[in-house]
């Protein structure tokens, strides 16, 4: 199991759309890899929909849906992160069908 510590990925680009790719680059490699990522929500107050977009979104376009799912688990997250990680992933189910079928 591959370990995403979200805040220091923020912390060090101190820019959300480039911290979601890279976020995406390592989750990438780790998916084709067939490795489960451990996302580790420790210190990060909110998650942006920039950050979700670049990183889950382009994961989901490459992966689809349902196998980014099984391959995430998260540790250290807060009942609003985990309700607005969940809501992005179903509008983007509902507004993009088709990433189902990957």
């Amino acid at each position: 199991m591959q370990t995403i510590i979200v805040k220091q990925y923020i912390d060090a680009y101190n820019d959300y759309a480039k911290a979601g790719d890279a976020v995406c680059d390592f989750a990438a490699a780790a998916i084709d890899n067939n490795d489960m990522l451990q996302f580790d929500m420790d210190g990060q107050d909110a998650v942006s929909t920039v950050f979700l977009n670049t990183s889950f979104g382009h994961l989901i376009d490459r992966f689809g849906i349902e196998r980014v799912k099984r391959s995430f688990r998260f540790s250290n997250i807060l009942r609003s992160q985990m309700d607005r990680i969940r809501k992005y992933f179903d509008n983007y189910q509902a507004t993009y069908p088709s990433a189902n079928k990957q």
